[in-house]
């Protein structure tokens, strides 16, 4: 597989520590870069095949985390600006590419968004909820393909109207006013309406915010109705799972064994399928988890393993051997198996994956 490379900058580092060699990059044209030629502005390619696993994930980190860095920041300014001439178009957009993204990177696209989702917790949130939501329903076999775009516009769209309030809950801690329960109660009918003045008129789309919050025993909200549209207990499902896992000041983040169980615990038939999914499509340390290994190292959970408990990791605290650059450890190994998920709270603020991975190419 090709590996493109837009800015021939990433190149330097990589060179300068011999991780890449001018004989494993290639020009456009397919000729081969060599060591006589002098990095230009021209786009350059690499084969996957030539490299290192570390030199790989780097390269492929970088331009999925620029893609979707791009994919939030447009988000953000769709759901605030609410511009009915644009709004429709760049949800479609911006559908599009999260489903390339789900499909053929999920678990570096997993690890980004949750490892930074409290930099801008309503839009990272919704983007999140959205990759989940297309890799479980497609791995459902309930959706057809237009449906599935349909519900990640849901996803990505399904709190417009409380993006305000959903920032000032990351650091409440005093319970709820009346007029907060009041406004997260009605949010999914005032979403659908505020959609649908912005053009939608996709009732896929906007049947799933309207009713993603209601559950099939009836005991949802706004209208406490037993839902039985399909899609929206998929988006109510994916949200509950990934707002579980998020940390907030008040406690710490579920770990992804806990939030299963909690969702098996309240679900149905219907939910509790998708929860299954979730569980074997990101494993019980789904990537972006901070994770404790058997010898004490402290990682990121980054790429699911063959089975659900033995994910590779990217360590970066108390690294084996002494070792002072962070590096990736295959857990399927008894003496770097995970012992258990660490809060993310414990460690405060944590370094940016690329930079992280960057230290271990």
């Amino acid at each position: 597989m090709l590996i493109n490379l837009p800015d021939p900058e990433v190149v330097k580092p990589l060179l300068q520590r011999k991780s890449l060699t001018p004989d494993q990059i290639y020009l456009s044209n397919g000729q081969r870069f060599g060591s006589s030629k002098r990095l230009g502005n021209e786009p350059l390619v690499v084969l996957e095949t030539e490299l290192g696993r570390s030199t790989v994930l780097f390269l492929q980190a970088r331009a999925v985390f620029d893609e979707l860095t791009c994919c939030y920041k447009v988000l953000a300014k769709a759901l605030t600006d609410e511009d009915p001439d644009t709004f429709v178009p760049v949800m479609d957009e911006l559908a599009s590419k999260i489903r390339h993204l789900a499909e053929h990177h999920f678990d570096l696209a997993y690890a980004y968004l949750s490892w930074h989702t409290a930099d801008d917790y309503p839009v990272m949130h919704h983007v999140l909820v959205a990759l989940t939501v297309y890799r479980v329903g497609a791995n459902s076999g309930r959706f057809a393909p237009e449906v599935l775009d349909s519900l990640i516009k849901a996803a990505l769209s399904m709190n417009i109207s409380m993006l305000g309030l959903q920032a000032r809950l990351r650091s409440q801690t005093e319970p709820l006013s009346r007029d907060q329960r009041e406004t997260i109660r009605k949010h999914p009918e005032q979403g659908a309406n505020k959609l649908g003045l912005l053009g939608v008129r996709d009732e896929m789309w906007l049947d799933t915010v309207r009713l993603h919050h209601e559950l099939p025993d009836g005991s949802g909200y706004p209208a406490q109705i037993k839902n039985e549209h399909s899609g929206s207990v998929l988006l109510g499902v994916c949200d509950s799972f990934n707002a579980r896992m998020a940390q907030r000041e008040y406690r710490a983040n579920f770990t992804a064994e806990q939030a299963v169980k909690d969702l098996f615990a309240h679900g149905n038939a219907l939910s509790s399928d998708f929860t299954a999914i979730i569980l074997e499509e990101l494993g019980i340390y789904p990537a972006g988890s901070l994770v404790q290994l058997a010898g004490g190292a402290i990682g990121c959970s980054l790429i699911r393993g063959e089975t659900a408990i033995t994910p590779t990791v990217l360590v970066f605290k108390n690294i084996p051997n002494g070792g002072t650059a962070p590096a990736l450890m295959d857990t399927a190994r008894e003496q770097n198996a995970v012992k258990f998920a660490l809060p993310r709270r414990d460690l405060g603020r944590l370094p940016g994956l690329l930079e992280l991975l960057g230290k271990a190419v």
